[in-house]
């Protein structure tokens, strides 16, 4: 079972992503901010990690860097998802961080969504 963190301050998304890859396949798990997810990321240790970038307390960019800080955090694969279009200067910042594996467009299909997380997965660890 592939435990799945998304981070989102949207909850519609969350709730969406929660049916989405609510199966057999995965353990869905969600914060609504980068403090909570953080939070969450160092009790449930996910497999993989699905942030957003703007959101209230702490932001995706903040929370990536949170996580590389921590030596049991550090090296869990992180898709971005954002629903604007990245900054191509925003873009080349989480581009460098070597827990970054991908970027999604919110919405995107539920099927684009697995095969990205199933692609993150082998990059990862």
């Amino acid at each position: 079972m592939i435990k799945v963190l998304v981070v989102d301050d949207n909850i519609n998304f969350l709730q969406l992503a929660q049916m989405a890859l609510g199966t057999d396949d995965y353990e869905v798990h969600t914060a609504t901010d980068g403090q909570d997810g953080l939070e969450q990321a160092r009790v449930i240790k996910p497999d993989i990690i699905l942030m957003d970038v703007m959101m209230p307390r702490v932001s995706g960019l903040e929370m990536m860097r949170m996580l590389l800080a921590e030596d049991e955090l550090k090296d869990i694969p992180v898709l971005v998802m954002t629903a604007s279009h990245f900054d191509p200067s925003t873009e080349q910042v989480f581009k460098q961080e070597s827990n970054i594996k991908g970027f999604l467009q919110k919405p995107c299909p539920v099927n684009t969504l697995r095969e990205q997380i199933a692609l993150a997965l082998k990059k990862g660890r």
